[in-house]
């Protein structure tokens, strides 16, 4: 049976040579048809990626409550003898990660770019033969295997270190540069394979996080309590080898290496020009991205030491994690169906706006109240704030491609990951900071809860930014 095909038209402006004429509306080159059956090798690739990558990094929590006990066997002198806890610099091992992840994409997406379209390998006769060759190797697959490798290293050397600033160096920074080179390959191209339904699809494929979360947190919780932390750390990487090489090996070209046009063959822009940069829409997305990233992190770094705060246990507080994870696997979908029906920008100030005021009603109150009722107010917290969540991480994609076009896609998306990236690394450390006060119990998270709803609220007033600055450039639309 012949599987169906869809072809995206898509048109340019180009100034005709003739003195004095105006400029005319031509065809640009189609891009070429797109099968369901690779439609949906993207789909299951990119989403197992999201579930190895951002999943992981959603339940790094995990790790961090474990350092933080009497009962770790990684770190010489343990932390919980310290008087001063380093809660802040563990924190940072996580956030140095997730902020790589993200942030590594304004490089690896130009050197992809360039090796699709042939401008990586030099051509004049002057070049030595061996570097001709070498970098011919130089493929898509080769940067996302290289990932997946590193990514392995960097556990396995964090299984043997002894102090926090050796896990900064393996699991911090090693881990997040090889997750950031299997990442973007896989998920850059991804929404150029979409059209109608990119917002759906791309929460699908975000979903990815929530789902990974949801399996990996319980099962690193209960290695961590059998084997212990270097063995965990051991297992975990022959895991991600095993997964990852696969998917490493599907990943899909850009769309757009296999367009011409009369100068050539077309090569996806990568570079955010200054007249673009100076855009309201788009310094608006960039301030409410780093917000977003800085706020959003907070609490899936803290639930499950604010659980243990609370009296129960760390293997309560890691399930707790892994439903806050299922929770929002679950919203990425249904936020991003709404969005392609509601309006993908109402939808997302509208998700943040939940998020942020779930922080104020919710966690802050289950500091506050200090009595029985805390620990209900805190999984009513966990369950409304990881369903208003998702939204971001399943519009803001399929947003980009709407405000800015999907010819800017892959510049724009790098440049605000870069910025999440900053935000991350920014957000859980001065969370843990603000956690090392001189209150005690629940009550030391007063702060916390303080600065994660004010950076989300904060984010919400952006995006409204970005709504309103969109409506002056194109016309006011209600469904937008």
């Amino acid at each position: 049976m012949a599987t169906r095909s869809q072809t995206i038209s898509l048109t340019a402006r180009r100034s005709s040579s003739t003195r004095g004429s105006e400029p005319d509306v031509v065809p640009a080159p189609a891009l070429p048809p797109i099968s369901r059956k690779k439609q949906a090798t993207v789909l299951l690739s990119a989403f197992v990626t999201i579930a190895l990558t951002i999943g992981y990094n959603q339940c790094f929590g995990v790790f961090q409550e474990y350092y933080l006990s009497s009962s770790q066997d990684v770190l010489a002198p343990s932390p919980a003898s310290q008087v001063s806890q380093p809660t802040a610099l563990l924190a940072f091992v996580g956030s140095l990660c997730y902020g790589l992840t993200w942030a590594g994409g304004i490089l690896v997406n130009p050197v992809i770019s360039r090796i699709e379209h042939g401008n990586w390998v030099p051509t004049t006769p002057s070049t030595l033969l061996w570097r001709r060759r070498i970098l011919r190797l130089l493929t898509p697959r080769t940067i996302t295997i290289s990932g997946v490798l590193m990514v392995s290293a960097g556990f396995t050397l964090a299984s043997f270190s002894n102090s926090i600033w050796q896990l900064l160096l393996t699991q911090g920074f090693m881990v997040g540069l090889g997750m950031s080179l299997l990442y973007f390959p896989l998920l850059a191209p991804a929404p150029e394979y979409f059209t109608n339904h990119r917002a759906t699809a791309m929460g699908f494929i975000l979903a990815g996080g929530g789902i990974g979360g949801l399996i990996l947190s319980p099962v690193i919780r209960a290695l961590l309590s059998s084997v212990g932390g270097r063995w965990t750390l051991r297992i975990y990487a022959s895991f991600n080898l095993i997964t990852g090489f696969p998917v490493a090996w599907a990943v899909p070209r850009s769309r757009f290496a296999t367009t011409s046009t009369a100068e050539g063959p077309e090569r996806r822009n990568t570079h955010v020009s200054r007249a673009l940069a100076s855009r309201p829409t788009f310094l608006f997305s960039a301030l409410a991205a780093f917000l977003q990233a800085a706020g959003a992190q907070l609490p899936l770094s803290f639930i499950p030491s604010y659980t243990v705060a609370l009296g129960l246990t760390a293997s309560k507080g890691s399930n707790l994690l892994a439903a806050s994870n299922a929770i929002n696997a679950v919203s990425r979908i249904l936020t991003g169906y709404a969005g392609d029906r509601l309006g993908r920008q109402n939808t997302l100030v509208l998700t943040l706006l939940l998020a942020a005021s779930s922080v104020f009603a919710f966690w802050l109150s289950s500091v506050l109240v200090t009595s029985s009722s805390s620990l209900s107010l805190w999984i009513a917290f966990i369950v409304l704030y990881s369903f208003s969540a998702g939204g971001y991480y399943a519009l803001f994609p399929a947003l980009i491609a709407e405000v800015f076009g999907i010819r800017q896609y892959a510049a724009v998306n790098a440049f605000i990951l870069f910025v999440r990236g900053l935000g991350t690394v920014f957000g859980s450390p001065v969370g843990g900071q603000l956690l090392g006060g001189t209150q005690e119990g629940i009550g030391a998270y007063a702060g916390i809860a303080y600065w994660d709803g004010a950076l989300l609220m904060g984010a919400t007033l952006c995006c409204i930014g970005v709504r309103w600055a969109e409506g002056k450039e194109k016309g006011w639309k209600w469904i937008a």
